[in-house]
């Protein structure tokens, strides 16, 4: 049985076709596997650290952080084109990662996660406070931003197992809003990136008590 060359050519397009529809058939089955195991090993662990973040973004120091950013906020877009340039000890760095809002959030990651890494955006996406510098002071444009400004309060919106660019480490990353008494808006988004090697092997939220 032979086949010419035309028919060949003829032959190649649904060749392909069945490629394409095995390779999405694999890709559906894997996302399919990772979303069971998700949901009998992580999520709990998720809901039990998203209540712990959105009671922390309660905190005095948190929320009159936002408030004095927002109240004389920069222009974001502007900072973040200098910002990658910026060196330890130069004012905007300094106001950004030496702050009070910045010092809490050191100390409560410490509590829960030893290490990670947290960020305070004011109501135009701009930083408030964060841990340590980041890749870009405008945070506007990002799913953590974006997804949690909108949320009522105590909601959360959840990142999990991503590769974070400025500390290097596999993070969890759960964005809550922020809101004050005197708003039925968010005015800011607070942002907690947990270590994933340390949550998995400390289990912080086995801890009631915590």
């Amino acid at each position: 049985f032979f086949l010419t060359r035309t028919e060949i050519w003829k032959l190649k397009p649904e060749k392909n076709k069945l490629k394409q529809a095995l390779s999405v058939l694999a890709l559906l089955l894997s996302t399919l596997v990772n979303a069971t195991a998700q949901e009998k090993g992580i999520q709990p662990n998720l809901q039990c650290l998203g209540q712990k973040v959105s009671e922390f973004a309660k905190d005095p120091t948190i929320i009159a952080g936002v408030n004095n950013y927002n109240s004389s906020p920069p222009d974001p877009q502007k900072l973040d084109r200098i910002w990658p340039a910026l060196k330890p000890g130069e004012i905007y760095l300094d106001s950004v990662i030496n702050n009070p809002s910045a010092d809490s959030m050191r100390d409560w990651i410490k509590r829960i996660s030893i290490q990670g890494e947290g960020l305070l955006m004011g109501r135009n996406g701009g930083l408030v406070a964060a841990t340590e510098k980041t890749t870009d002071f405008w945070q506007g444009d990002e799913a953590q931003f974006l997804q949690a400004i909108t949320l009522p309060a105590g909601n959360i919106f959840v990142q999990s197992e991503m590769l974070d660019e400025s500390t290097h480490l596999m993070l969890i990353k759960i964005s809550t809003p922020i809101y004050n008494p005197r708003s039925k808006h968010a005015v800011g988004v607070l942002v907690i990136g947990f270590d994933q090697f340390v949550i998995d092997f400390s289990e912080p939220c086995k801890d009631k008590d915590r």
